[in-house]
């Protein structure tokens, strides 16, 4: 060995030129060496004209696939060292983002539609097109390839128009140039990327997009879906057979935490609503007649917004996105109104599925801004007519920012378009009663025990989850202000808030909680089971009396109660002054 350096030095001192040719085949050596060592020989499947792409090395760094993972939807089991690994990646996306980044962008799923719905034939060359619009900003690298592929991939290509991405000024360096390098090199002109100079927010993005479009129907997605086997052509359908459609898929379930993919009874789906604060819920519908008519749209009185198609012109004629509303918030309420009250019809098809990571909350920000609350405000003002101070019970808050926005363009447009009341929204679409706190009811507002000057209370507990139900000192506040104290006594015998009605625990424990509200959508092979639970939420009250239950014959008390204590029931003794309770107003109807 000592003998061939001294000849390389040798060479070197008396030839220049072995110098230069030294150099070059060392340098050739690193190249396919250390270099290739560094960047995994895998990448080299990622070739433009046979060469290496500019960033192949980082598209393996983001997406690190472990094939196996997550296959049809399956959850991700980790050990302790990757659970302390993706513990603290999880709150950048608000997902577990050490699995969707080990995930394939290919991963198989379930197909979760009613077996019905497969065996349904499409004339595929009459459906038109689509375009499918995605918003992301500062999206995990992962969610937003995955989501573009399971679109690509289970789309009749006859039917995919383009897929238009709209980045909303992020600031990620993989969104940027590696972005525009992956999806030209793996689809081609198919996917077009759009880039806003400042951030706009969701409703103005997908207006860029929509104006961009050129398909007759435009598909709105959120850049962490998977789409399912024969997602799209019923929704083509039901708008090919009336423009004047708009049309959901049933959104199934993402794991944040996991990545499966729940999919749920393919029988049964619930349908949007809203509560009078300006939020988007979930309600039942009638599950017998999605069996009896499993292909069958069902119509939804409002939309989550993140997924829906509409024919492009429609959209347009009908007035589109509120531009002057912000971020995002209140543009899925907006438009769900609109669409009734104005001639449309919304729908979700039970044969359309697609599936979302479902996050707990923003990673993003808002800019500072309270988006949600002020675009719900243009919402109220201009559809929801006298029905506007139910809202305002709820966000009093909002009543005094009314001269700080101008919506006198938007109720222009719903006189151009000749919309109906809200009130006739509510009677003709809203099929589940909607609750109004002061409609249909015997006694409503504070329920105090005179004795200990305790109320019934919410003690801030999340209303839609069931939860044991408290008293505390009872708050001194008018008839239109929306607290933790404030109930119904309904013409039904139900104690109820916006979201939950008084019941007592099954097992018969005393406990006083507040559980979902009978709905007149159930399962008809349970139909005992519900009517056990309707009498369990059904009570009697005299005014100043005391209030029973009708099923376990037991009486709500505060004796021995402070405030914040869980309220409970007991033996009924009309002598007891802890048994008696008075409403903040009772009506006129005779007690």
């Amino acid at each position: 060995m000592a003998k061939i350096w001294r000849f390389v030095f040798t060479r070197i001192h008396k030839n220049k030129t072995f110098l230069f040719r030294l150099t070059a085949i060392l340098l050739i050596i690193f190249y396919f060496t250390i270099w290739k060592r560094l960047y995994n020989a895998d990448e080299f499947h990622f070739l433009r004209n046979n060469k290496p792409l500019k960033y192949g090395h980082l598209y393996e760094k983001l997406n690190p696939v472990i094939q196996s993972w997550g296959q049809n939807g399956q959850p991700v089991e980790l050990n302790a060292d990757e659970k302390k690994l993706s513990a603290k990646s999880f709150p950048s996306a608000a997902f577990n983002v050490y699995i969707s980044d080990r995930l394939s962008p290919n991963r198989s799923l379930p197909d979760p539609r009613p077996y019905e719905c497969a065996q349904i034939n499409y004339d595929l060359d009459n459906l038109g097109h689509v375009s499918v619009i995605i918003i992301f900003t500062n999206e995990i690298w992962s969610a937003l390839i995955r989501t573009v592929w399971s679109v690509v991939n289970r789309t009749p290509k006859i039917l995919l128009k383009e897929i238009i991405l709209v980045d909303d000024f992020s600031d990620k360096f993989e969104l940027s140039e590696p972005l525009q390098e992956y999806v030209d090199h793996h689809f081609g002109t198919l996917v077009k990327i759009i880039r806003l100079p400042k951030r706009e927010g969701l409703i103005r993005a997908r207006l860029v997009g929509a104006r961009q479009a050129k398909g007759d129907v435009l598909l709105f997605l959120d850049s962490h879906c998977e789409a399912t086997d024969g997602w799209l052509e019923p929704l083509m359908k039901v708008i090919k057979e009336d423009r004047t459609n708009v049309v959901c898929p049933v959104i199934d379930i993402i794991s944040d935490q996991d990545l499966e993919y729940l999919a749920g009874n393919r029988y049964y789906f619930q349908v949007g609503g809203f509560i009078w604060s300006g939020h988007f819920i979930w309600i039942d519908t009638d599950e017998k007649s999605l069996k009896n008519n499993p292909t069958k749209v069902v119509k939804t009185p409002t939309m989550a917004g993140g997924l829906f198609a509409i024919n492009r012109e429609y959209f347009f004629q009908i007035g589109a996105y509120d531009e002057q509303m912000e971020i995002w918030g209140g543009e899925n309420l907006e438009l769900s109104f609109r669409l009734w009250q104005c001639g449309g019809k919304l729908y979700i098809h039970p044969c359309s599925h697609v599936g979302h990571i479902f996050r707990d909350y923003h990673p993003y920000s808002f800019l500072g801004k309270d988006s949600h609350g002020m675009n719900t405000l243009r919402t109220a003002l201009v559809w929801m007519d006298e029905y506007v101070r139910y809202f305002f019970v709820h966000r009093k808050d909002l009543k005094s920012k009314i001269n700080q926005i101008d919506v006198s363009s938007r109720i222009e447009l719903r006189n151009k378009l000749n919309c109906k009341s809200f009130r006739w929204y509510l009677e003709n679409v809203y099929t589940e009663k909607k609750y109004i706190y002061d409609q249909d009811v015997i006694a409503y507002g504070t329920v105090r025990n005179p004795i200990t000057n305790l109320c019934m209370d919410n003690l801030n507990k999340v209303e839609e989850e069931k939860h044991e139900l408290g008293v505390y000192e009872c708050m001194d506040v008018p008839l239109d202000e929306w607290t933790n104290q404030m109930f119904s006594f309904m013409k039904t015998g139900y104690i109820r808030r916006e979201e939950g009605c008084l019941t007592i625990d099954e097992y018969a424990t005393h406990r006083v909680l507040l559980a979902k509200c009978p709905s007149k959508n159930f399962n008809t092979n349970r139909k005992r089971k519900h009517f056990i639970h309707k009498k369990m939420q059904t009570w009697i009250h005299t005014k100043g009396g005391q209030i029973r239950n009708e099923h376990f014959n037991l009486c709500l008390t505060t004796e021995t109660l402070k405030s914040s204590d869980n309220i409970r029931v007991v033996e009924c003794n009309k002598d007891d002054l802890y048994q008696i309770w008075w409403f903040q107003k009772y009506t006129d109807i005779q007690l």
